[in-house]
């Protein structure tokens, strides 16, 4: 069955009607399941709660606005249909920005979202030509960073997801936070501004194809992630455009590309910060880094991070390669077991690569017929600057210009077939 919003009293006329989209996605999943269309114009709402085998439809330049209050975001909270329990109730209104704590709880206030999504399965957010969810940089002075938000989606424990077609603009934090989830398809969709645009943590089965990604903090992000495909997207990122670990990943045929378009918004004044600014002349505008290991103490790992494959991805202006730098505080845990870069090319670098691994999980690296391209002002930094590597191969490297150095400690194999230094 579908379910108009409109029919359940929600305007596009700037009044908040979170109340009245929450009526429909309820009248709809106590029906037994269906579609919740949103017709055309800009709807506030938010703290919505998405159940159990609805779709949520946003038609033909449809939008729903994230109000700039962080006070609106909580009604989930008081949810009848599907109650809170008072354990998980208990952390709902801390205020607690320490850096192990916020995210670990569904209920914490750092992870409210435009909409939510809680132990739900058979879901759906799509949408047609021209829609989108806007965060409107919604400030939250007790928020990460003092600053910081509700994302644009967050979702716990949920099961078969479907993200496609619409555009998600300017979200506080993350645009898309999904944690301990399976089974989650992303297609089409545009993230614009804001911070990561994409974040998992513990979650199966992931596949991302087809969408773009210009965001003001990292691109894709997260760890402890099992079975993940991206492909056929376009990334530009003012942080890093994968900040991620997990086990059995494949990268392919993306490109991306720096500066990026949005700066990352902590450069930005107090005062602009709450009048809700996306970037100005004062944020940091480089992207860091292609691939970033992360992973943390905030998830068990589940299995041993590796068997990341990178293969036919074009990157350009970004200022390395790759950057695994364990005992950093987003990275610690596990140490990444393996990466692969294939049929790559890499120009306009600052740090191509740099591995620090720790003792007893040491790193192999693989690249085969890449291209390697630096910056104007590159310097005489290595190539390559390894420490507790296993083994690092390189087989048909071409350097466009520059150095081939690698400095590298203790006795792990390097083996080096095919590098040229020079257009060949």
């Amino acid at each position: 069955m579908i379910y108009n919003v409109k029919d359940y009293g929600a305007t596009a006329d700037g009044r908040l009607c979170t109340r009245q989209i929450q009526d429909a996605i309820d009248a709809c999943f106590l029906s037994g399941g269906g579609e919740v269309v949103v017709p055309e114009g800009r709807y506030l709402a938010c703290g919505l709660r998405l159940r159990s085998n609805v779709t949520l439809h946003l038609l033909e330049n449809a939008v729903i606005v994230g109000s700039r209050d962080p006070e609106d975001y909580a009604a989930y909270l008081d949810d009848k249909i599907e109650p809170i329990s008072e354990e998980e109730r208990s952390h709902k209104v801390s205020t607690s920005i320490s850096e192990g704590g916020r995210s670990i709880y569904p209920y914490h206030r750092w992870n409210n979202a435009i909409i939510r999504a809680i132990r739900a399965k058979n879901i759906a957010i799509i949408g047609e030509s021209g829609s989108a969810i806007d965060g409107q940089d919604c400030y939250d002075a007790v928020g990460e960073e003092e600053y910081r938000g509700p994302h644009g989606i967050n979702m716990w424990y949920c099961e078969k997801v479907l993200l496609s077609g619409y555009s998600l603009y300017n979200t506080g934090n993350w645009g898309h936070a999904i944690h301990n989830s399976t089974d989650i398809t992303v297609k089409g969709i545009s993230v614009y501004g804001g911070h990561d645009g994409f974040d998992a943590r513990t979650c199966d089965n992931i596949l991302i194809e087809d969408s773009t990604f210009l965001t003001g903090d990292d691109c894709i992000a997260g760890f402890d992630n099992i079975n993940v495909t991206v492909r056929r997207c376009v990334f530009n990122s003012a942080c890093s455009i994968f900040r991620f670990g997990g086990s059995h990943v494949l990268i392919e045929n993306c490109t991306g590309t720096a500066p990026a378009k949005y700066g990352f918004r902590k450069g930005l004044s107090t005062e602009k910060k709450i009048l809700g600014a996306p970037t100005d002349e004062n944020c940091r505008y480089n992207c860091h880094t292609v691939f970033l290991y992360y992973c943390d103490y905030r998830a068990f790992i589940r299995e041993l991070p590796g068997d990341i494959i990178m293969r036919n991805c074009d990157f350009d202006g970004v200022d390395a390669i790759f950057n695994l730098p364990f005992g950093h505080k987003w990275a610690c845990n596990k140490s990444l077991d393996n990466i692969t870069f294939k049929d790559c090319s890499f120009k306009g670098l600052h740090l191509p690569l740099s591995i620090l691994a720790p003792e007893g999980e040491p790193l192999t690296l693989t690249m085969e017929n890449c291209k390697v391209g630096y910056a104007d002002d590159y310097g005489d930094a290595p190539f390559i600057t390894a420490s507790g590597h296993r083994l690092i191969s390189l087989k048909n490297i071409n350097i466009l210009e520059g150095t081939s150095k690698i400095e590298a400690t203790g006795n792990g194999q390097i083996v080096i077939e095919g590098l040229t230094v020079g257009n060949n």
